[in-house]
C-alpha cells in the first residue's frame, strides 16, 4: 500500500463504522491504528484479539475467503514477506477487504477496494491478477518512471509472457492516448523514445523496426560520451489500435549522444542475433513447428560482441535465473583479440 503517518480521521472512522455495519466490529478487541494507506482508502492496525476477529470473518456470510496482495509494485506486506488470511465483502462494489497476518500475530489491515475492481463474487471481481505478475511489474515499473501508467491503457486481461523480453500483449483502451503518452515521455536530457519509420530516409535505425508490428518505439540509452550505465536494457513498444506489445530488450538498440544526436547502438548486432532472431523468430518457429516449450529457448543464448564484454567476446550457452537477481551461465566463448576459445561458467548477482 505505501503507508503514511497521517490521514483524515473521518475517512478512517467511516471504515470502522462500515466494519460495524457488516458484522466485523473492532470494538472491545484492544486494537489501534499503526499506519495508513497512501494509494487506497484503508489503514493497518494491531488487534490483540485477532483470532476472535478471524473467527468472526470466517463465519460472516457477507464475506468470503479471498487471499490477495495489493496490485502494482507497492505492497509493503508482500515485500516484507508477511503472510495473511484475506476476507472480502461479496456482491457489492467498493467492498471491504480485511487481511489478518498469520506470521505477524496481531497485525491486520483493512481497505475499501476501488470501484474498478468490480464486485467480489462476480467472475471478474477483485484486483486483476496481472497487476501482481512479476513480468508485468518489472515492465510497468520502467514505464511509470517515464510517466506512463500501463494499467490505464489495458483493456481486459493482457497476455503476459514468461520473460520481460516476451513482455505484455494487450488490447489498448485508448491507442491514440497511449501513443501520445510515449511520444511525450521526457528524460532530463531529452526525449525518451525514438519512433520507427519517422527518420529522414531509410537508415539502420528504421531497419531495427522491421520486425515490429504497428508503430514502434525504442527507448534511447543516453550517454555523456565517456561512461555508459551498467544497465544496457531498453523498453521497446509496438503499438496499434488492435493489439499492443511492451517488452524490455536486454540490450538497447538506440543510443543518444551528449549533443542530442541519435544513432544505432554498438550493441545492435548482439540484440538482433540473441533477442530478435533466437528468442523471438526462432522461438516461435520451434514452438509452432517442433512443439518445443518456449521456456527452453528462454534459457539459451548467443553472444556477439557487446558492451558487457568490451566488444571482445562471442559465444553461446545456457542461462538460468534461480533467483530474480542471480544469473548462472554455462557455455562456450571465444575472445576476438587472440582467438582463445574455452568452456565458460559464470555466476553473477545484481544489487
Amino acid at each position: 500500500m505505501g503507508w503514511v503517518k497521517t490521514v483524515s480521521a473521518d475517512a478512517s472512522n467511516k471504515i470502522r463504522l462500515k466494519l460495524n455495519e457488516v458484522g466485523l466490529s473492532l470494538d472491545g478487541k484492544r486494537w489501534w491504528i499503526t499506519g495508513y494507506s497512501r494509494h487506497y482508502n484503508g489503514f493497518e492496525f494491531h488487534c490483540d484479539q485477532y483470532e476472535r476477529l478471524m473467527t468472526m470473518a470466517e463465519h460472516n456470510t457477507r464475506f468470503r475467503k479471498h487471499d490477495v496482495t495489493l496490485p502494482g509494485e507497492h505492497d509493503p506486506w508482500r515485500d516484507a514477506g508477511i503472510d495473511a488470511f484475506g476476507y472480502s465483502q461479496t456482491h457489492t462494489y467498493n467492498y471491504l477487504h480485511l487481511d489478518i497476518s498469520t506470521n505477524k500475530p496481531g497485525l491486520c489491515r483493512v481497505y475499501i477496494a476501488p470501484h474498478d475492481w468490480g464486485r467480489m463474487g462476480d467472475p471478474q471481481g477483485g484486483p486483476p491478477k496481472y497487476l501482481s505478475n512479476g513480468v508485468y511489474l518489472a515492465i510497468a515499473k520502467r514505464t511509470s518512471v517515464l510517466g506512463i501508467k500501463l494499467e490505464e491503457f489495458i483493456d481486459g486481461e493482457p497476455a503476459i509472457g514468461g520473460t520481460t523480453l516476451d513482455g505484455i500483449n494487450f488490447n489498448p483502451r485508448n491507442y491514440k492516448k497511449l501513443a501520445q503518452a510515449v511520444r511525450d515521455a521526457q528524460k532530463a536530457n531529452g526525449k525518451s523514445f525514438i519512433e520507427g519509420k519517422k527518420q529522414a530516409g531509410p537508415d539502420a535505425i528504421d531497419m531495427s523496426f522491421l520486425a515490429t508490428s504497428g508503430t514502434g518505439f525504442r527507448e534511447i540509452s543516453w550517454t555523456d560520451g565517456q561512461a555508459a550505465t551498467l544497465d544496457f536494457s531498453a523498453l521497446h513498444l509496438a503499438l496499434s489500435p488492435v493489439r499492443c506489445n511492451v517488452h524490455i530488450d536486454e540490450f538497447g538498440v538506440v543510443v543518444g549522444g551528449p549533443e542530442g544526436d541519435i544513432s544505432l547502438s554498438p550493441n545492435a548486432l548482439h540484440h538482433i542475433a540473441n533477442e530478435l532472431i533466437l528468442k523471438t523468430i526462432i522461438k516461435e518457429f520451434l514452438y509452432d513447428k517442433v512443439k518445443l516449450p518456449k521456456w527452453v529457448i528462454d534459457h539459451l543464448f548467443v553472444e556477439l560482441p557487446n558492451s558487457s564484454g568490451s566488444f571482445n567476446r562471442a559465444g553461446w550457452g545456457v542461462e538460468i535465473y534461480p533467483w530474480k537477481s542471480v544469473r548462472i551461465t554455462a557455455g562456450h566463448s571465444c575472445t576476438l583479440n587472440d582467438g582463445d576459445c574455452r568452456k565458460t561458467f559464470t555466476f553473477s548477482k545484481s544489487f
